[in-house]
C-alpha cells in the first residue's frame, strides 16, 4: 500500500502487515513529519431490492382547484360586505339628522316661526298648530253701523295674552266676505304700538268702511310677517309714531301681506288670504291709518283704527 505525507505530499510504499491491525505512527524521511496510518477499510456491500416492474393501477388523475378564482372571489365578496356596510353607515347617519332637525324643529317650532313666518305654512300643511303671536282669541264680534250717515262695519274681539311677559299685539288681518262667505275684500288693522302686559285681556274694536253695507262676515289673524316687513319700511306703523286719528289708536299693519304664521279664528271652511311683498303690505297700511282705506270705493270713508274697546263684546261671534 502506499502511504503519502499529509505536509510534503511524498509517497513511500509499505506493506501492510507493517502497520497492524491498529495502525501505528509513521514518519517522513523527507520533512521528518510524523503521523497515525491504518490500513483503509474494505468496503461493505449491501444486497439491493429487486425494482417494481409495473407502476400502481387504480389510481385516478385530479385536476388541481383553481386556488387563484376563489380567491379573487372572496376579495370581490367582501369588497362588496365593506361598501354595504359603508352604505348603511352613511344612511343610518343621515337618517339620525334628519330625525335630530324634525325633533330641534318640533321643540323650536315657536322660536322659528317668529324669526321666520313664512314657516308657518309648513308646520300647517303637517298639520302642527304653532301660535307663535303668544296671543289668543276669546271672542270677536262684527255689528253693520250707521256712523255720520255712512255705513261701517264695527268689528270687536277679546284676545288674552297667554305668555308670562309684555307681549306686543302684531297687525290684525281681516278679511271681509259678505254673508255667502265670498270674500270682498282684504286689510291690515296697524295696532301701533299696542301691547299686553303679561296673561292680560283686552277687547279691542275698530270700524271698516263699507258704503254698500255688504260686509256680513270676517276672518281674523295676527299676521307675523307683516309685522317684520313693516318693522323694516313703515317703523312708524310699528310703535305708534305715525299719529292717531282722534282716538287711541294701537296698531301695526300692511295690506296684502300674508300671515306666514297667523293665530286664526275663521269661518268654517276657509283659510287665510294669500300673501304679497312687504311693500305693498306697509303702503296699504298706511293707507289704512291715513287718508284711504283699502278697498277703492272706501276713498272717502275714516280708515279702521285698531284701539281698545269701552265696553266688552257679546259673548257669541259673528260670523
Amino acid at each position: 500500500m502506499l502511504l503519502t505525507c499529509p505536509k510534503c505530499a511524498l509517497s513511500y510504499a509499505i506493506d501492510e502487515a507493517q502497520l497492524g491491525p491498529q495502525g501505528r505512527t509513521v514518519r517522513c524521511a523527507s520533512c521528518k513529519t510524523t503521523w497515525h496510518a491504518e490500513k483503509p477499510e474494505e468496503p461493505i456491500e449491501l444486497p439491493l431490492e429487486k425494482a417494481v416492474e409495473k407502476p400502481a393501477t387504480g389510481l385516478k388523475e385530479v385536476k388541481a382547484k383553481k386556488i387563484p378564482s376563489l380567491y379573487r372571489d372572496m376579495i370581490e365578496s367582501q369588497k362588496r360586505h365593506k361598501a354595504l356596510m359603508a352604505q348603511g353607515i352613511i344612511w343610518g347617519a343621515l337618517a339620525a339628522t334628519f330625525v335630530a332637525m324634525l325633533g330641534t324643529a318640533f321643540l323650536l317650532r315657536v322660536d322659528l316661526v317668529r324669526a321666520f313666518p313664512r314657516l308657518g305654512g309648513a308646520y300647517a300643511a303637517v298639520g302642527v298648530s304653532v301660535n307663535a303671536a303668544g296671543l289668543e282669541w276669546l271672542d270677536d264680534k262684527l255689528e253693520n253701523n250707521l256712523r255720520g250717515g255712512r255705513f261701517v262695519a264695527t268689528v270687536t274681539l277679546k284676545v288674552k295674552n297667554i305668555r308670562d311677559e309684555a307681549n306686543p299685539v302684531p297687525p290684525v288681518r281681516v278679511e271681509l266676505m259678505d254673508k255667502d262667505l265670498q270674500p270682498l275684500d282684504t286689510i291690515l288693522i296697524p295696532p301701533l304700538g299696542l301691547t299686553l302686559e303679561a296673561n292680560e285681556t283686552r277687547v279691542l274694536t275698530f270700524d271698516i268702511p263699507d258704503p254698500s253695507n255688504r260686509v256680513k262676515n270676517i276672518r281674523l289673524g295676527f299676521d307675523l310677517q307683516a309685522a317684520k316687513d313693516l318693522s323694516r319700511v313703515r317703523p312708524s306703523l310699528m310703535n305708534g309714531s305715525g299719529g292717531g286719528h282722534g282716538e287711541e289708536a294701537h296698531g301695526d299693519g300692511g295690506h296684502g301681506t300674508p300671515p306666514a304664521t297667523e293665530d286664526a279664528h275663521a269661518a268654517p271652511g276657509h283659510e287665510a288670504a294669500p300673501a304679497a311683498d312687504a311693500g305693498h303690505a306697509a303702503t296699504a297700511a298706511e293707507n289704512a291709518h291715513g287718508d284711504a282705506t283699502t278697498a277703492a270705493d272706501h276713498a272717502t270713508e275714516k280708515p279702521a283704527e285698531l284701539r281698545p274697546a269701552p265696553d266688552a263684546p257679546s259673548a257669541a261671534a259673528h260670523h
